[in-house]
């Protein structure tokens, strides 16, 4: 098994928050406080970010599922709501897909349980061949304003910093590990236990259309659409998102 590097503050009911691409856990610093008042609040680099090890490649993001899984196993955890942004939302979903009955919750946090489109797969193919003929920091210095709907906002220097980080290698595993997923809709259908969406009204990638579509296929759904709000709702509205985690999970465990 793969030692994930992790965080593990606050107690009570656990929380697991799982970072986007191409972050590491690092990007909840700051958004811990807001939760860990209340619950247990868990991170953890994914493999190949941060100072987790990486999988052999190529891998696919039902093998990273796995490896959180055993994380979650490791600690004696269950009745656990967990929280994806992004990437992590896609590894959420493969987790949930696996093992339903160990989540209380699920939060989709600018992301999506569709699979790329052809458009968004040629998309992937420009960034692997970029980042093989370029490196990782060509592609991640430039990544990450377009994730902000205020082009200024203070945190994109902190983000890109997280983001300067990650390694070729891990860039181009989880772009072709994204655009290989599958389609995870009849997973949504199928879980028993609450649904959130958060999602941003000036998301770039995931319009609101398409969250509204997915909810209406869960079994108890709820959305949130922020405005002036993109990609990086944990920095855009910090209190508002947290906000909502924190009385969607209270609801969901009553």
């Amino acid at each position: 098994m793969i030692n994930l590097s992790s965080t593990d503050t606050g107690s009570g009911e656990p929380i697991l928050l799982i970072h986007g691409f191409p972050f590491h856990q690092l990007i909840w610093e700051e958004y811990v406080g807001r939760l860990s008042d209340s619950f247990r609040v868990l991170t953890v680099d994914l493999p190949g970010f941060g100072k987790s090890p990486s999988l052999p490649s190529p891998f696919s993001l039902g093998q990273v599922a796995d490896t959180l899984l055993s994380f979650i196993a490791s600690k004696n955890l269950n009745a656990l709501s967990i929280v994806g942004h992004s990437l992590g939302g896609y590894v959420a979903l493969a987790m949930v897909e696996k093992r339903p009955e160990l989540f209380s919750s699920l939060v989709l946090f600018h992301s999506t349980a569709y699979a790329d489109s052809d458009e968004k797969k040629e998309s992937r193919t420009k960034v692997i061949d970029f980042v093989r003929k370029n490196g990782a920091l060509p592609f991640t210095s430039g990544f990450i304003p377009p994730l902000f709907a205020d082009p200024t906002h203070p945190a994109i220097k902190k983000v890109t910093e997280i983001a300067s980080q990650a390694t070729a290698e891990a860039v181009i595993g989880y772009t072709v590990a994204m655009r290989e997923r599958k389609d995870q809709i009849k997973t949504l259908e199928s879980f028993k236990n609450p649904t959130l969406f958060l999602a941003g009204e000036s998301d770039p990638g995931i319009p609101v259309d398409s969250i509204r579509k997915q909810a209406a296929s869960c079994q108890k759904p709820e959305i949130h659409i922020f405005e002036k709000v993109a990609h990086m709702g944990m920095f855009e509205k910090p209190a508002e998102t947290a906000s909502k985690i924190k009385g969607f999970v209270m609801k969901s465990n009553t």
